[in-house]
């Protein structure tokens, strides 16, 4: 069983982080003497990190080259800090920045804590208080000895039907065919989630069979980002020219049937792959522009040249286009065989629906607010639609 590591300190393993904080847009935090602001981070190197710093700003924090400054930032729910030396003005991809170095280490901020690893999809939770109440809630990370959950419902607070110290039986459903009993007791409350810290009414064999699974989930998700980076990260020494760096397909879920969610909101997409991932396989494109069939390469599946996805859902969270213009493109000018659902916030639902069939579209699902069962059964009716 490997250790709870508090720390990262190989250069591969901060850059594929950095490289996931670029692709997903996030910013970072610098503090210099009495000065702290948040400032996008644009792009990673082997040797140096791109902020998105005006020269303007520059000047007014009056940062030193080879001066020693402050970096934090979140990342899969836990939060990093490290040490990063000024390098000076940049630019990147023509955009005026400030160079720093690759930090030499990171260190978590929140050791405290009983979670380590934050699962691509969250594992559902059943779990009971001392007023004998059946809860449902999230796996939201994980630790050998304990776990961080959240309320299923989000709009009832955690703290309202846990109490500090408090001992809950709980059903964790890790895989399909994997659920597991265990015992744990409240150790902490954070802002949304509480961790449980496992008892010693938890049976050995239980322990080591979660902990077994714990292990091999750490694996393969490191070995994911590891593929991930290669793949679509920069290489030492090596510049991609501008514009290469296209969005990504990303696999939440791998399972059949796969639906493609079309979306700029990864909490949108998250929010699709853990509420039913036990039902589909979802992937997710930040889609900008240009043809769609084009960001499939190396998907497996169908010969028709949109691989295994058997339904897109176009998200009204687009960057460069509307919904209903990529809906027509896909449907007309791409000749997608595939069934297009639209999908977004649930006022005015029928002239939503009329406007989208108009545009191509099979639908228009209502997902805001996201109520699981009907989305559920929308999704499963219209691929059974198509099968065969």
């Amino acid at each position: 069983m490997p250790p709870e590591s508090r720390t990262v300190d190989d250069n591969l393993s901060i850059r594929i982080i950095l490289q996931r904080l670029c692709l997903a847009g996030m910013k970072v935090s610098l503090s210099f003497r009495d000065r702290r602001s948040p400032f996008q981070i644009l792009g990673q190197e082997a040797e140096r990190i791109l902020i998105a710093m005006p020269a303007a700003v520059f000047a007014e924090w009056d940062l030193p080259l080879e001066e020693s400054t402050g970096l934090t930032f979140q990342d899969r729910g836990f939060r990093y800090e490290a040490v990063v030396t000024c390098k000076g003005p940049a630019e990147w991809e023509g955009i005026r920045c400030c160079a720093f170095t690759v930090p030499r280490v990171l260190r978590r901020a929140d050791d405290n804590r009983l979670a380590h690893f934050a699962p691509d999809v969250a594992p559902k939770v059943t779990f009971t208080n001392n007023r004998n109440t059946l809860l449902d809630g999230q796996i939201k990370g994980l630790g050998n000895d304990g776990f961080e959950l959240v309320m299923q419902d989000s709009s009832r607070k955690i703290h309202e039907v846990l109490r500090m110290g408090e001992e809950s039986t709980l059903d964790l459903a890790l895989e399909d065919d994997l659920r597991i009993t265990t015992y744990a007791r409240v150790a902490y409350f954070g802002d949304d989630y509480v961790g449980m810290k496992f008892t010693d009414r938890v049976d050995h064999t239980v322990l080591d069979q979660y902990r077994n699974w714990l292990e091999g989930k750490q694996r393969l998700q490191a070995q994911r980002d590891r593929e991930s980076f290669e793949s679509g990260g920069e290489r030492p020494g090596q510049r991609e020219p501008p514009g290469s760096n296209l969005p990504q397909i990303r696999l939440w879920v791998d399972r059949d049937p796969a639906i493609l969610i079309l979306t700029e909101r990864e909490d949108f997409a998250r929010r699709m792959a853990e509420a039913l991932g036990r039902k589909f396989g979802i992937l997710s494109l930040d889609y900008i522009k240009g043809s769609l069939k084009s960001f499939l390469g190396g998907q497996e599946g169908a010969g028709n040249g949109w691989g295994r996805i058997q339904l897109i859902v176009i998200h009204n969270h687009l960057r460069l286009v509307s919904p209903l213009e990529l809906s027509r493109q896909v449907v007309e000018h791409e000749k997608c065989p595939l069934p297009v659902l639209l999908a977004g916030t649930d006022e005015d639902v029928e002239l939503k629906r009329n406007r989208a069939m108009a545009a191509g579209a099979l639908d228009y699902v209502p997902v805001e607010p996201f109520r699981i069962l009907a989305v559920l059964r929308k999704l499963d009716e219209t691929i059974k639609l198509f099968e065969g």
